[in-house]
C-alpha cells in the first residue's frame, strides 16, 4: 500500500438522507470511491442509532431532514455518550449557503460541507481531507 493511501474498504462510512434516491446515490458514490461497509439512516434520529450501532469512521449528512435534521443530528452526535466516537467526522450535503446555517454548522462541529448533488471528486476530495493518516 502507498504511504498516506486511505484503505477505504476497511473504513465505515454512514450516509443520513431523507431522500432514498440521494441516500443511494451518495451511497453508489461512496462504493466508488472504495468504501465496501456503508450504514444508511433516513434522519438524525436513526443516523444517531446507527452512530451507535456500527461506530462509523465518517458520516456523510443531510442538513434539512425531519424530524431529526442535521444540525440536530450533530449536536446530538458530539453530545452522546453512546457513541464510540463524538469527534466522528461529519461532511454536510447542503443546497445551504445562508450564513446563518453555515455558522450554526459550525458551532456544532462540522468538518465539511459538499453542495448537492455531490460529484464523486467533490466527495472524495472532503474525505480524502478528513481521513488520511496524519
Amino acid at each position: 500500500m502507498e504511504p498516506n493511501r486511505i484503505n477505504y474498504n476497511e473504513l465505515v462510512a454512514l450516509v443520513v438522507e431523507d431522500q432514498p434516491f440521494v441516500r443511494k446515490t451518495i451511497a453508489h458514490i461512496l462504493r466508488q470511491i472504495g468504501f465496501e461497509k456503508i450504514a444508511e439512516a433516513d434522519d438524525g434520529e436513526t443516523g444517531l442509532q446507527e452512530c451507535i450501532r456500527v461506530a462509523p469512521d465518517i458520516v456523510i449528512c443531510d442538513i434539512d431532514m425531519r424530524p431529526v435534521n442535521g444540525l440536530d443530528f450533530l449536536a446530538n452526535l458530539r453530545a452522546s455518550r453512546e457513541v464510540a466516537n463524538r469527534r466522528t467526522p461529519v461532511v454536510y450535503l447542503t443546497n445551504h449557503t445562508e450564513s446563518e446555517i453555515v455558522k450554526k454548522a459550525m458551532a456544532l462541529g462540522v468538518n465539511a460541507f459538499v453542495v448537492k448533488p455531490p460529484s464523486v471528486i467533490a466527495l472524495k476530495e472532503r474525505v480524502d481531507r478528513l481521513l488520511a493518516p496524519r
